[in-house]
């Protein structure tokens, strides 16, 4: 189904910590047609030309939550709407979201998310058919976010810091490779840097439990038509190219090249 545009009302707004803002819009025409990993496209200023891609965080009913952090100037600007304003969206975006967790097979998936990339994973968690764990990493304890979100979904939550100032002291993959020698996972789905994804894919590729990885790639059009978002990937005829906006944003971990 092809994406929709609509001015959508904030209708919520909270700082979850300095330089990450919640969004709650109305978006009663995208809102019914969005899964989880996918996202939308969001035009910022008259002065910023290209709108800017913000993943889904959770959906309910007519309206779409977004967790969004001041990076550069579109997400900066973004940042600074205030309830009762309008955006403009275009969405959903990504033919290739987290897939569905397997109800048949029964056994728990393990999300894995670092920083603000632990806000597209919640939608999975809610939306999950089967038994849900997460592994969340931080920095340090100021930059934790969503923790009683996902409690509110997961059969259980760890939070890990870097720095060890709250939670598991190391990093999310360490933290998530003992889950999964605890736990028969039918598959692992994260979002994060792309050190974190590597990390994720060997690790998980060791392990042999599927996985899947969501990609944050720079975007143009967001429709596939531009190249701005290309990111080489595997297949059965070889090495290729694949738009982020089109052909993902989630990807087998078996797909993903990493350069």
């Amino acid at each position: 189904m092809a994406p929709l545009l609509e001015q959508c009302p904030i209708l919520y707004r909270n700082e979850l910590r300095p330089g990450v803002v919640d969004l709650v819009l109305r978006a009663a025409s995208i809102a019914p047609l969005c899964s989880p990993g996918q996202f939308v496209h969001i035009k910022c200023s008259d002065e910023l030309l290209l709108r800017r891609p913000i993943s889904l965080c959770d959906v309910e009913d007519d309206t779409i939550r977004l967790v969004i952090e001041s990076v550069g100037k579109g997400s900066k600007w973004l940042c600074e709407r205030q309830a009762g304003e309008l955006l403009d969206l275009l969405g959903p975006l990504g033919d290739h979201g987290f897939p569905i967790p397997d109800a048949d097979d029964g056994r728990p998936i393990l999300l894995i998310g670092g920083g603000v990339g632990c806000a597209p994973l919640l939608f999975s968690a809610k939306t999950s058919p089967v038994p849900v764990d997460a592994a969340l990493g931080f920095g340090s304890a100021p930059a934790v976010i969503l923790e009683r979100d996902y409690a509110s979904h997961c059969r259980r939550v760890v939070v890990s810091t870097d720095d060890g100032s709250y939670g598991y002291a190391g990093f999310v993959t360490q933290a998530a490779q003992e889950m999964i020698e605890q736990e028969n996972y039918q598959a692992v789905y994260a979002c994060g840097n792309m050190t974190m994804l590597r990390a994720t894919a060997q690790m998980t590729q060791s392990l042999d439990v599927a996985c899947y990885l969501s990609l944050d790639e720079r975007m143009g059009c967001g429709l596939g038509a531009c190249l701005v978002c290309a990111v080489k990937v595997r297949g059965e005829d070889g090495e290729h190219y694949s738009h982020v906006c089109k052909q993902g944003p989630v990807y087998n971990r078996e797909e993903v090249v990493f350069e």
